[in-house]
């Protein structure tokens, strides 16, 4: 049987991991491409903390545009412009 000391601190070790990890995928994600506000059409790429912080669903994030101020759900795109 494995003492309680040591079940407590894989645990610990393990959740600093799976965050450490998911800040990191984060900031890939946020880097790699831009955003498309659905409002104005205008593209950009967010700060590290507005694309951790927002909701999403997949690839897609809610939150303001730079350009006109509103809030919307927000897909990401690879390029600049088409």
């Amino acid at each position: 049987m494995m003492p309680v000391w040591l079940r407590i601190a894989l645990i610990v070790f393990d959740l600093i991991m799976i965050f450490a990890v998911a800040f990191i995928a984060v900031g890939i994600e946020q880097k790699a491409g831009y955003y498309e506000c659905q409002n104005c059409h205008h593209r950009y790429v967010p700060t590290y903390w507005q694309t951790n912080l927002a909701m999403h669903m997949g690839r897609t994030r809610y939150m303001k545009c730079p350009e006109c101020g509103k809030r919307s759900w927000q897909k990401k795109v690879l390029k600049k412009e088409e």
